[in-house]
């Protein structure tokens, strides 16, 4: 039984829980083609020109900011250790990687030397 009005609205005394899930918001997707449509025409070639005339420091911000859309960000592993009454806890990002650890003089396997 649809309590709605030619033009899609409910009738008065009618109520809803809003839209279904999983349906689209209109508006939303109609500035998403649209965005989608700007992003189609931009170049590469166009992009790269506007981004070298940005200074350094801009041009590493926007670089760091759409690298969250192509390479997943690392969780973090905490390690604790208690030494008498001390606890000493170590945050390292979770990977196999071990440039970080070389990069910051620290052996795997090992707490960093405490300053």
């Amino acid at each position: 039984m649809d309590k709605r009005d030619e033009h899609g609205r409910f009738l008065p005394g009618c109520c809803s829980n809003g839209r279904p899930k999983g349906s689209k918001n209109k508006a939303t997707s109609e500035v998403r083609e649209k965005f989608q449509q700007l992003v189609d025409s931009y170049s590469l070639e166009q992009m790269k020109l506007d981004l070298m005339e940005l200074d350094p420091g801009e041009r590493l911000r926007i670089m760091s900011g759409l690298l969250d859309f192509f390479i997943p960000k690392l969780n973090r592993t905490d390690h604790s250790i208690t030494i008498g009454d001390e606890t000493i806890i170590i945050q390292l990002p979770q990977s196999n990687d071990n440039r970080l650890l070389e990069s910051e003089n620290i052996q795997p396997g090992l707490p960093a030397a405490s300053e």
